[in-house]
This record gives C-alpha cells, structure tokens and sequence, in this order.
C-alpha cells in the first residue's frame, strides 16, 4: 500500500511543471505516509520525519490559504511530533499494555464540544481570509481534537482520524474543483491514503481495542 501511494505520487510530481511548492509536496506527503503507516502499527517513529512532513503541510496549506489546517499542524507538531522525537524508540512501547477508549458519556461531551466550536471557528478563519473556512474549520476541530487523544493514548483518536481525513477528502475535493492549488491532487490522494490508514488503524491494528482499557468518564 505504501509502495503504491509512493508510486502514484512520483508519478504526479514528474508528470507536472517542477517548483518549489511540488517539491515540498512530494517530500510531504510521502514522509507523512510513511509515518502514518508505523504509527497505525505501532512501531518506532523518528519525530523528526513527521516533524518535517508536518512542516511541508504547513508551507502547502498555506499556499492553499488553509489558514485552520496551518493551526491543526501546529497542534499535531505540539502533542504528536515533538514527544516523538523525545521518546521515539520507546513510543510504541506505551500502548502494548493495551488503549483507552471512551465510553458513551465521553464520546456525547466530544462531539458536543466540537459541533458547539465549529460556528466560532468558522466565523474567525472567515475573517482571516480562509479560502474554505467551512470545511477548515472544522479539519482544525477534529485534527486536534484526534491529536490531544494520541497524546494520551486514547485509541479513539482513530475514529476522530476517520472523520478528519473524511473532511480532508472534501476540503482538497473543493480546493482541486475551484483550482486555487497547485497541491490540490497530491494532497486529495494523500487523504484518501490517510483515510485507508485510519479505516486499518480503527478495526485492526495496535489501537483497535484488541487490549481495550475502557476509561471511566
């Protein structure tokens, strides 16, 4: 799988004018699938490489006037990169004793937060200029949100991770359609190769409840 997204996305890069921006892109998004695919395994990852890939984001989302998707780098540089890059032999090491998940209580207060921010969030990237403030308000909301629950290794960041990559699909969908990037179709496959990652990570992998600790909300 991984080789496959390697070979679609080499072949997008030589297939088009090269600039900086495409440069940055491919780098990205193959790091950041790379990493993607040891995390949902729960094996080893040297921060430093999603360090760089989240800093690719970074440059393409604000290329793309993604202003919300900048901000959920940041975060995800906070809670996920730089504790990898502390702790990265021992990272996966945290979860064999088995995941916490939410129960139903927990799961209710979650998606109350985060449809009771989406308005807000909205109204404040449309007054930055966002050009999807809708569709990017809310990738911040739950990209966080999933990153906090990695952080304290909670297993129902996978679920958030589903959803997150869903709204992705659509942002880069609308983003390709009105043609305001050039990193539109790379960062559309690489989604939907995050989105595949995450269907794996939810129902079969490491974090998928196989060693459930449910946690008391």
């Amino acid at each position: 799988m991984l080789a496959f997204i390697f070979g679609v996305q080499l072949a997008l890069f030589l297939s088009n004018p090269i600039t900086l921006l495409s440069v940055i892109t491919l780098l990205a998004t193959l790091i950041g699938s790379s990493c993607t695919v040891y995390m949902m395994i729960g094996k080893p990852i040297n921060g430093l490489l999603g360090l760089i890939s989240a800093l690719g984001y970074i440059y393409i989302n604000w290329q793309a006037g993604h202003y919300a998707s900048v901000l959920d780098q940041f975060v995800f540089i906070l809670l996920i990169d730089l504790p990898l890059i502390v702790t990265w032999k021992t990272w996966g090491h945290r979860i064999v004793g088995g995941v916490k998940f939410l129960r139903l209580r927990g799961w209710l207060i979650t998606i109350i937060l985060m449809l009771l921010l989406w308005w807000p969030v909205i109204w404040i990237y449309t007054q930055l200029g966002d050009t999807n403030p809708i569709w990017d308000a809310i990738v911040l909301i739950i990209g966080a949100t999933a990153s906090l629950y990695v952080f304290f290794g909670y297993g129902d960041s996978y679920t958030l991770w589903l959803m997150s990559d869903a709204v992705n699909i659509i942002l880069w969908i609308s983003a390709l359609f009105a043609g305001y990037s050039a990193s539109s179709l790379p960062m559309l496959l690489t989604m939907a190769f995050y989105l595949a990652t995450a269907l794996y990570g939810r129902f079969w992998s490491i974090w998928s409840g196989k060693k459930l600790i449910e946690v008391k909300d």
